[in-house]
């Protein structure tokens, strides 16, 4: 059995890492080089953007929340959602891109397996074979189609997908620069050193302009990764449920967690309000006794 590594093995696996990559690239910086106030310095900073607010409580709650059978995806949900809490936006989206096409094919490698499970009849890699094979390496056209012409996606869903398949992940995954910013122009003002007081305006596309496209980029992820995340993690969660029809032992299961955890909170509110009552009745006495 391989062994599980502790975290004090992982932190020097990761050094070990980085000094055999720094002899192997030449790199010309090394860790020695930066001091403990600039360390200090740059986690301060990360700090420094983590806000206590609604927002970052959904996040935080979406972070440590469960899915019903795609629960595999939750490392990569939780990684985006804390991109997002320290303002990492331009990661969140390619984290998010990957989250969209991961779990479409996981969706439908369940729904093909009508909710096969490993046994010990058949090898754990024999199990789900043919359903990997069958969408390992679709393009994601074709997998948002299949899960809508199974019902595990609505139109409208659909469509949502393929616009964000368009302004999201082809963008950012594929580096197109045209298509995210196909009309996008900006005003830029020169001056020559020699005559700093003539000044020049000019209008550029920014998609020909490299370094204008990832400043554009960069503000673009600003305003719209928590949106998106939003919106995929939304579907995700959709068709999750619909997977649970596959499981009906898990389906039952959980129907009787949440209606246990209605029982419990009518109970509460119940205590709540006979205390409330118990003390306004003592009260009422009290005063007519006075």
């Amino acid at each position: 059995m391989k062994k599980t590594q502790t975290t004090g093995e992982a932190d020097q696996f990761k050094m070990q890492q980085i000094e055999n990559m720094s002899m192997q690239n030449k790199i010309g910086y090394s860790v020695d080089s930066f001091s403990d106030k600039k360390v200090i310095g740059y986690l301060e900073e990360v700090k420094s953007k983590i806000v206590l607010n609604e927002l970052t409580k959904r996040l935080i709650y979406i972070k440590y929340g469960k899915l019903n059978i795609l629960n595999g995806l939750k490392s990569i949900i939780a990684e985006i959602c804390d991109c997002l809490i320290i303002g990492n936006n331009q990661a969140a989206i390619t984290l998010t891109n990957h989250l969209f096409e991961n779990a479409l094919k996981q969706v439908l490698i369940r729904w093909d397996s009508n909710g096969k499970r490993f046994n010990e009849t058949q090898r754990i890699d024999e199990t789900l074979r043919d359903e990997v094979k069958e969408y390992d390496g679709k393009c994601l056209s074709a997998v948002i189609e299949k899960c809508n012409r199974k019902g595990l996606l609505t139109e409208i869903e659909a469509k949502k997908l393929i616009e964000l398949k368009n302004n999201y992940r082809n963008s950012f995954s594929h580096a197109s620069y045209s298509k995210l910013f196909k009309n996008a122009s900006a005003v830029l003002y020169s001056a020559n050193i020699s005559n700093p007081v003539e000044i020049t305006e000019e209008t550029a596309n920014i998609s020909t302009v490299p370094f204008l496209y990832l400043a554009a980029q960069k503000e673009f992820a600003k305003r719209n990764a928590l949106k998106y995340f939003f919106e995929v993690y939304t579907i995700v969660n959709n068709m999750d449920e619909k997977l649970l029809d596959l499981y009906p032992e898990t389906k039952e299961a959980l129907q009787k967690y949440k209606e246990n955890n209605i029982t419990m909170k009518k109970n509460k509110c119940f205590k709540l309000l006979s205390l409330f009552l118990l003390k306004f009745t003592t009260m009422v006495r009290s005063n007519r006794n006075e």
